[in-house]
């Protein structure tokens, strides 16, 4: 991905989330990214719009979260958008990494989203990465698929019951086409259709010219 094209989807929204909060002085690791993305894709439903992330979001071990992050994260990573930092608390025992911007990018938004994740970011930008991940298990996606017990779901995020997952159902599609190509056209199949078609010609005419009131 070179630096100077403009990004785009989910790498757009990333960039753009992690811009406006270094210039507000938040720190952001990666739970606390994932989780204020979802934040902001909630809104945008909730207003009547598309999700602006670009990602899917399922209940992992941390609550919503998506595994499309870390590609994004790699691919920033690797044109010199971000950084990421790694460190251990000693005495917590815990890892976090941090993730930097350390370059700003130009970047294709839909600005109504981009004014949502503002918002998200000034409500919640400055939450620690475990008071955001207790606050989006209240949400209504996830309570949906936490009383369902369904582990790995697919997020509805207009609130309803977890959403079916096509990938097996593709897979058998798949094999079954491979299975059962289509059959050539039969012989005269096609002149059939067009000797039937120009003998119903005229009665076509006859219709629209009755209701041209000719």
């Amino acid at each position: 991905m070179p630096v100077s094209a403009s990004l785009r989807g989910p790498a757009a929204a990333v960039a753009y989330l992690l811009a406006t909060a270094r210039a507000s002085g938040m720190r952001i690791n990666r739970t606390k990214l994932a989780k204020l993305l979802y934040l902001a894709d909630l809104d945008a439903v909730a207003n009547g719009l598309s999700p602006g992330s670009g990602v899917e979001w399922r209940w992992r071990h941390d609550g919503p979260h998506s595994l499309r992050l870390a590609e994004v994260e790699r691919d920033l990573s690797e044109a010199g958008v971000v950084q990421v930092e790694e460190s251990a608390d000693p005495f917590a025992g815990h890892r976090e990494c941090a993730v930097h911007l350390i370059d700003a990018p130009q970047v294709v938004i839909d600005p109504e989203f981009a004014e949502i994740i503002d918002v998200v970011l000034a409500e919640y930008g400055r939450w620690s990465a475990g008071q955001l991940r207790e606050f989006t298990y209240q949400t209504p996606p996830m309570q949906e698929a936490m009383k369902q017990d369904r582990h790995e779901a697919r997020l509805d995020l207009a609130g309803g019951p977890p959403l079916p997952d096509l990938g097996s159902g593709l897979a058998r599609l798949r094999v079954w086409a491979a299975r059962n190509p289509l059959p050539d056209d039969e012989p005269g199949g096609v002149d059939d259709l067009v000797e039937e078609s120009r003998q119903l010609a005229e009665h076509r005419a006859d219709a629209t010219r009755q209701l041209l009131g000719e």
